[in-house]
């Protein structure tokens, strides 16, 4: 997808709504920041899609609204919801929930307890059972990357334009 074929796209520094955007009723009556939590809560390229939804309000709400007691109305939330339903296809669907496992694995690793015993005071954990899983995730950072070089290829083969290069009135 070329920059202006996305629904918001980030254009120094604002949320800018595509033409399409603007005749969608969720989008039409927000404001530039609002479109930007938009954006950054709901796309898979935003920096924020790293974490957790409640995690990521949190961060998307400080880094537009910084310390203003704001928060996502009905309106903001109807057009977040509107926005995910536009952009998903299965490629993004599958890449979002990979890394939403990715972000619990992430906890996992960051809480697990070797020394937790059960009532019989065997280990609940295993170290060899850690090392293993520890083991298989370059396979998993690995089956992200790929994933989502085939959304990209997918966004890149939706581009009319080849190399996503604008075309204007003295182009053609």
């Amino acid at each position: 997808m070329k920059i202006q074929d996305d629904l918001i796209y980030i254009k120094d520094n604002k949320a800018i709504p595509s033409p399409y955007a603007k005749t969608v009723i969720e989008f039409k009556n927000l404001k530039v920041e609002e479109l930007g939590f938009v954006y950054f809560m709901c796309d898979h390229r935003s920096p924020f899609a790293v974490y957790e939804w409640e995690q990521r309000v949190k961060e998307v709400k400080n880094s537009i609204f910084g310390n203003k007691k704001w928060a996502p109305n009905e309106k903001v939330l109807a057009a977040c919801d509107k926005y995910e339903k536009l952009i998903e296809t299965s490629a993004v669907r599958l890449l979002k929930a990979a890394k939403e496992s990715v972000v619990k694995l992430e906890k996992y690793f960051r809480t697990i307890d070797l020394t937790l015993m059960d009532d019989n005071g065997k280990p609940i954990y295993h170290a060899k059972d850690l090392i293993n899983n520890l083991e298989k995730m370059g396979k998993v950072v690995d089956g992200l990357t790929r994933l989502e070089e085939i959304v990209k290829k997918e966004e890149q083969a939706a581009n009319t334009n080849r190399g996503g290069i604008e075309v204007n009135k003295y182009s053609m």
